[in-house]
């Protein structure tokens, strides 16, 4: 039986085989082309960081959102200072009566009389003290209106710190499809020269092959390196509210330019000093507390009474009461004292709420320095970290560009072997990655320095 299996499998590799050479050579299974010549242009454009943060300041829909409410808590402010003025009130009025009248005097004689009755006036009313309160609420609007200017800064504060981002990630992924770029031309190069000794029998077709297939592998990790490109530049175009999400070839990032400022690194005192003054997340706490402060005063004032002054002047006109027209008018002016002696508690309460909200700020305010010394910590150590492996990495680079070229010309002459060029060549195109990687990492850590700190928004106003 087993014997019988055993012939059955032999035959059936038989009939495969003939089946296979019966097929053309164009249906060959597993045949395929070589792919077409890879464009390998980098979309460099004219696009700086400070002229990116500037579009999506002016551009982005939640800044402007942002100035709508700073415009709506100044009309807040003009409300709570029209409070300070006397109202003033005019009334007309026209209707027709009917009339049944008996005098006291002539009890035995009624008149039923139908007249027009016209009236005008006019009335003033002032609210002279009311224990400072329309004070303390102009003084309350005033910082309603400093916080949500304040709100409208770190809403900057934050899209400037993005645009920074997807900028650096765009030029990250430029400078890896370079990288790329150079690693297939320097493949292709020595292909061509392997050709030419492969046809001449001076090495075998796989070491010829072996150059072909490290220029497609460097293409391939362009494409992946334009494919990121690609979509960071979407984020980009979407931070800066682009129509359809997509920029201009003109407004891609420009190419990474070398920056004397990876040598410097900033002090903690001088960036916490920085930020407790001008971050705008902390000033927006400041201006919370000051609004509840005087809303504070404002509730003390409630149990002070309110004093008014009126003042008016009415003018009546009866027409047809019996033969006679008749005109009346007159004038007032008093003062009215107003003054709530109990009202359940709840001038207390409110007063208790408020202090409670101020307790709540404070505390806030204590938290969010904490995490702005946290950040800007971290911030410093990742910005001495890169600053330390940049400058590693571009003397490293130069050793190993050193060694590939000599092992280049060692190969080339015979006396090195193609595995030890392969590996000189890997070498420097990892540390050319790294080299970009660290650069723009460091750029990007001081940028988010920068962020934490608030200097951010310096210069680009």
């Amino acid at each position: 039986m087993r014997l019988f299996q055993n012939c059955r499998i032999e035959i059936s590799k038989i009939v495969l085989v003939f089946f296979l050479w019966l097929l053309p050579a164009g249906a060959a299974p597993g045949k395929m082309n070589k792919p077409e010549p890879l464009c390998m242009d980098i979309p460099y454009g004219r696009l700086t960081l400070t002229q990116a943060q500037q579009m999506a300041l002016s551009a982005s829909p939640r800044v402007a959102e942002m100035l709508a409410r700073i415009n709506q808590a100044q009309a807040v402010c003009d409300q709570a200072r029209a409070d300070l003025w006397p109202t003033v009130t005019v009334h007309a009025g026209y209707d027709w009566q009917n009339q049944s009248i008996r005098p006291d005097w002539h009890p035995e004689i009624r008149v039923e009389e139908s007249l027009k009755h016209q009236n005008t006036g006019i009335q003033i009313n002032w609210l002279l003290f009311d224990g400072f309160s329309r004070q303390a609420s102009i003084l309350a609007a005033k910082a309603g209106t400093k916080a949500a200017e304040e709100m409208t800064e770190d809403v900057r504060r934050l899209l400037a710190k993005s645009v920074a981002g997807a900028y650096y990630q765009a030029q990250l992924a430029a400078e890896g499809m370079q990288i790329a770029k150079q690693n297939s031309l320097f493949n292709q190069n020595l292909a061509r020269d392997a050709e030419k000794r492969f046809l001449a029998g001076a090495i075998p077709q796989a070491e010829y092959l072996n150059f072909n297939v490290k220029s497609l592998q460097a293409e391939n990790s362009f494409l992946k390196a334009e494919q990121y490109y690609s979509v960071v530049c979407i984020m980009l175009a979407k931070l800066l509210a682009r129509p359809d999400s997509r920029l201009a070839p003109d407004m891609y990032p420009m190419a990474e330019v070398q920056s004397e400022t990876l040598d410097q690194l900033p002090i903690f005192e001088d960036e916490f000093a920085y930020a407790i003054n001008h971050r705008p997340d902390l000033l927006l706490l400041d201006a919370k507390r000051e609004a509840l402060l005087q809303k504070k005063r404002q509730g003390k004032a409630a149990f002070y009474p309110k004093i008014f002054v009126t003042g008016s002047y009415d003018y009546d006109e009866y027409q047809n009461i019996g033969n006679i027209d008749q005109n009346e008018h007159g004038s007032a002016i008093g003062f009215s004292l107003n003054w709530d002696l109990f009202d359940g508690g709840r001038r207390l309460a409110n007063i208790d709420e408020t202090q409670t909200r101020l307790l709540q700020v404070k505390r806030q305010k204590q938290q969010k320095i904490l995490e702005i010394q946290a950040a800007l910590h971290q911030a410093l150590v990742k910005v001495r970290f890169s600053q330390a492996v940049y400058q590693r990495e571009r003397y490293t680079l130069k050793l190993v560009k050193q060694i590939r070229d000599h092992v280049e010309r060692s190969y080339r002459v015979g006396v090195t072997t193609l595995t030890r060029l392969n590996e000189a060549q890997t070498d420097l195109v990892t540390v050319q990655a790294s080299i970009a990687t660290s650069r723009i990492n460091c750029l990007l850590h001081l940028e988010s320095l920068r962020a934490e700190s608030g200097r951010i928004l310096d210069g680009i106003r």
